[in-house]
């Protein structure tokens, strides 16, 4: 798989990593975040990939999660944490993605902005590193998000006949999904000033940002929303299917760690 492999100015980027969900369901009593695979947290597979690129990691997490993940950032990353490059940000309540990142948004300064959702620990550095590159490099992106085309899709972007993105698909909306769909890989980036716009806009169109299935303030129609006002729309295919894994259950958690132990990102 080629990578496009630019230079990246990590002084104009900023990443948020929602990160407000429990590990109960794998029957872990700290917060998703810092469940162990392949011999790490996941919040340390994240940050070896966000902190090379990006000025300052936000992370958005329960009030009783708080503490955990502070104490791990202090004890492993003690020198970014002493140089201030992480910003913790408290979600309340659960009412969804949406909200958690407008939530992260607050602490943003920089031109541009990276969302991972909490349990992305398969991305690799250099796919990564390929999407930063060709959203700070082009002139008029406003959205870079890479997709990969998966069986039985939990999201589909749906396309007309020129490419551009002209609806979205939710499994867990209720929609009816396609058999095959072009997925996001739960990895985004964004000019900041136009995610600050979209998530305003969506928070005050009910209609438009979904939550009709679940009640909770969807991200994923800021991306439809941004197709539909003729916004550019990148979306690379430099992440692989085995990189967008994430970790709901005990068995995603090994077959996870089988690939990063697989792998050159493990050390």
């Amino acid at each position: 798989m080629q990578h496009n492999q630019g230079i990246i100015s990590p002084e104009r980027w900023t990443a948020i990593i929602p990160a407000a969900g429990r590990g109960s369901r794998l029957g872990f009593d700290q917060p998703k975040i810092l469940f162990p695979v392949a011999g790490r947290p996941i919040l340390d597979w994240l940050l070896d990939f966000l902190l090379p690129v990006s000025s300052r990691v936000v992370l958005v997490l329960s009030p009783d999660g708080r503490g955990s993940v502070e104490k791990t950032l202090k004890d492993t990353w003690t020198t970014a944490w002493q140089q201030g490059r992480f910003q913790i940000a408290v979600q309340s309540t659960p009412t969804g993605m949406g909200d958690a990142v407008a939530i992260g948004l607050e602490n943003v300064k920089t031109e541009n902005t990276a969302i991972v959702w909490g349990d992305q620990a398969g991305l690799r550095p250099e796919s990564v590193r390929a999407c930063f590159a060709a959203h700070q490099t082009s002139a008029d992106a406003a959205v870079t998000f890479p997709t990969v085309w998966r069986e039985q899709p939990y999201i589909h972007f749906g396309r007309d006949e020129a490419g551009r993105i002209t609806s979205l698909l939710q499994a867990r909306e209720g929609d009816t999904m396609p058999a095959k769909g072009e997925s996001d890989t739960g990895f985004f980036c964004f000019r900041t000033v136009t995610l600050k716009s979209l998530l305003s806009d969506l928070r005050h169109s009910p209609d438009l940002a979904g939550g009709k299935g679940t009640g909770e303030f969807n991200f994923l129609p800021a991306i439809l929303l941004a197709a539909k006002r003729g916004l550019t729309i990148l979306t690379p295919q430099v992440v692989s299917m085995e990189e967008t894994m994430g970790v709901n259950s005990r068995e995603d958690a090994l077959q996870l760690e089988k690939y990063l132990r697989s792998t050159a990102c493990h050390p």
